[in-house]
């Protein structure tokens, strides 16, 4: 199977191995529903490692790497939708390379189609903006370590933001600051939430620190599009192999140049349907949460599961997938069976009706 990688996964379950065979997806999604029930919405994925040899896609960036991959992933897929947009990634992407690729990526206007939000490494420092243009940047007495701001408390205010559906109260504080790795000035927002510390950086200066919180708190909501895509949908079950593909030991290194022309295009023809697989499970589970967000109440009406307690009138995607199974089940008995229903029919669990039979 072409594109697989061995992958290092860090994980508190001693079940997991710490590294793994697999392949390195990055998905790009847009928020979408309310603030008390919202989802991560699947718009693009694509295999980011193990494939750079048969990828041009890489525009801005520089050499294609995993930050640069994801940084033009979300850059098309923001052009795609036709308007501006924030994108919030985990502190893998709090780099230079990744907030330079979103500032070269301007709109016809002239602006930046996409601002980078992301969480600081605590070992991050900036330095001062200098009031006067003509003094020389980057001095070292001008040298922040952004660690040991939270040793002034009396700097943070407080405010209310919406984490994970709740309203709580944190404290936080705002500082721009120039960075060396953009050669530019970032919005840093310190934020003390009980007994944790953390650092946001964004590239946009105009947003306020509890606009930044609010935008960076709903970035969990990918990693639940990832286990909801691969859980219940099955979205990553693909088993889509080439005999052009050779047979490497561990360690060794695939030469794809030495593949000869066939070969090399039922390798590009596996790797597009495995991306073809995964992309049509996301737009499978863009339609379960469609349903959830847009017909809520009639799902909740005709699910004959029981639910320990109701969060929203927005049911979750596998309340919806169990609703639409019945549905489909119960109704195709009245059309006619083609080969299409007789293989669905085929798949589906017996009923006692048909152990009578």
């Amino acid at each position: 199977m072409p594109g697989v990688k061995s992958l290092h996964q860090d994980s508190e379950n001693s079940g997991k191995g710490e590294y793994i065979r697999g392949h390195h997806f990055g998905y790009a999604g847009i928020l979408v529903g309310r603030p008390e029930k919202s989802f991560c919405l699947p718009l693009h994925g694509q295999i980011h490692e193990g494939v750079g040899a048969r990828r041009h896609d890489i525009k801005i960036g520089g050499d294609p790497t995993i930050v640069t991959r994801m940084a033009n992933l979300v850059i098309r897929t923001a052009e795609d939708t036709g308007f501006p947009c924030y994108v919030a990634l985990d502190a893998y992407f709090s780099t230079g390379p990744a907030f330079l690729t979103f500032k070269e990526a301007v709109n016809e206007k002239g602006e930046q189609s996409v601002h980078l939000i992301t969480r600081a490494k605590n070992n991050y420092v900036g330095y001062l903006v200098p009031e006067n243009s003509s003094e020389k940047k980057f001095q070292e007495k001008d040298k922040v370590s952004l660690a040991k701001v939270f040793g002034f408390s009396e700097w943070f205010g407080e405010t209310e933001v919406m984490i994970s559906g709740n309203l709580r109260t944190v404290r936080y504080f705002t500082w721009d600051l120039f960075w060396k790795p953009v050669r530019d000035i970032i919005r840093f927002v310190f934020i003390i939430d009980g007994d944790d510390r953390y650092i946001l950086m964004c590239s946009d200066l105009t947003l306020s620190g509890g606009q930044i919180i609010t935008i960076y708190c709903y970035r969990p909501k990918v990693e639940n599009m990832f286990r909801t895509l691969k859980h219940l949908i099955g979205g990553f079950c693909y088993h889509f192999w080439t005999k052009a593909f050779p047979d490497v030991g561990r360690g060794e290194k695939i030469w794809l140049c030495r593949l000869s022309e066939t070969e090399r295009k039922k390798f590009d023809l596996t790797l597009e349907a495995i991306e073809r697989f995964v992309n049509l499970s996301g737009i499978a589970l863009g339609l379960l949460q469609y349903l959830s967000l847009t017909r809520g109440s009639e799902v909740l009406e005709k699910y004959e599961g029981w639910l320990r307690t109701a969060s929203s009138d927005c049911p979750s995607e596998g309340v919806v997938r169990s609703v639409i199974q019945a549905e489909f089940l119960s109704s195709s008995c009245k059309v006619p069976a083609d080969r299409t229903l007789r293989m669905i029919r085929g798949r589906g669990r017996e009923t006692s009706s048909d152990l009578a039979a």
